[in-house]
């Protein structure tokens, strides 16, 4: 199966959220001045996978929403993250973070080349996405500085 990621555009939020909630994420997206997201699609058109980017200031940003359709492999997720951390460094994003709530995603972080933090930085808790994820059991914060 043939799959294509662009940036998400406005038209795309109703897509996106419905997506969300079906894989029992969080909706309620919007594509404000510092967020952006990845999507992927089928040759359909239709969403396989998307992820975001929260720039919480000029050089660091927070990974977010990540969806995938069981379709996708690992290499198609490989290419969301690069494809993320490709334009998150076209912002001037040079550190990335994620929360991870579910420790079989910290294996997958680590081969991305995410390492867990001891202590929350202080520019996470700017993002309200991040503090309703930091509420809840097994919340790592996870970084990866940019290439």
């Amino acid at each position: 199966m043939f799959y294509q990621l662009r940036i998400a555009t406005e038209e795309d939020v109703p897509a996106i959220n419905a997506f969300l909630e079906k894989g029992q994420a969080k909706g309620g997206v919007t594509l404000a001045e510092r967020t952006a997201f990845v999507v992927m699609e089928d040759a359909d058109g239709q969403l396989a996978g998307c992820l975001g980017l929260e720039q919480l200031n000029e050089q660091e940003g927070l990974l977010r929403s990540l969806v995938i359709s069981d379709k996708l492999g690992q290499g198609h997720i490989v290419s969301l993250f690069q494809s993320v951390q490709t334009l998150g460094e076209k912002m001037g994003v040079d550190t990335f973070y994620v929360v991870a709530n579910h420790s079989s995603s910290h294996d997958f972080l680590a081969l991305m080349g995410f390492t867990p933090l001891k202590e929350i930085p202080e520019s996470i808790w700017s993002s309200a996405h991040a503090k309703e994820t930091l509420g809840k059991e097994q919340a790592v914060v996870l970084q990866k500085k940019g290439s």
